[in-house]
């Protein structure tokens, strides 16, 4: 072969493994019925394996440690529209090490949030989605209660 038939080759090549590269995983779906889990306690959606498995892949095994460390005390799973949301807290450090999840049922996304009264409220969502409302207001009373004291 002549060196300009490698040099195509190797650009297709290199062309079509940048392709496979950008192209973006399939996320797993979500649970079936999960919409009717609101009024539930949190504990449904942390157990789930379907959640966990992308909870645990979200944030990481130490931030899933602390994640799950802060969310000792249950709170019912509430619908904010398409958005499922709930929150605990470590036992007897409530407002100063908590936890929220939400899941965006529409878009197939979870979201997680930690907070430490200590440190910068972490935020975590999957495919860089924006953070939802839920998350939002709750680690913005949290905050206002960290700079009322």
């Amino acid at each position: 072969m002549k060196p300009i038939v490698y040099s195509y080759l190797i650009i297709v090549v290199l062309g079509i493994s940048a392709i496979g590269q950008t192209a973006k995983p399939k996320t797993t779906a979500l649970p079936a019925g999960i919409t009717g889990w609101a009024g539930e306690y949190s504990d449904k959606l942390l157990k789930n394996s379907v959640i966990k498995a992308r909870l645990r892949k979200l944030l990481g095994t130490k931030n899933y440690t602390e994640f799950m460390d802060s969310f000792e005390t249950l709170t019912s799973i509430s619908d904010d529209g398409d958005v499922l949301f709930a929150s605990g807290c470590l036992v007897h450090a409530c407002t100063q090490l908590e936890s929220a999840i939400a899941i965006d049922v529409k878009n197939n996304a979870i979201h997680a949030a930690i907070f430490n009264s200590e440190r910068s409220t972490r935020y975590f969502n999957e495919r860089g989605r924006k953070t939802p409302l839920p998350i939002v207001n709750w680690a913005s009373k949290l905050e206002e209660l960290k700079v009322n004291k």
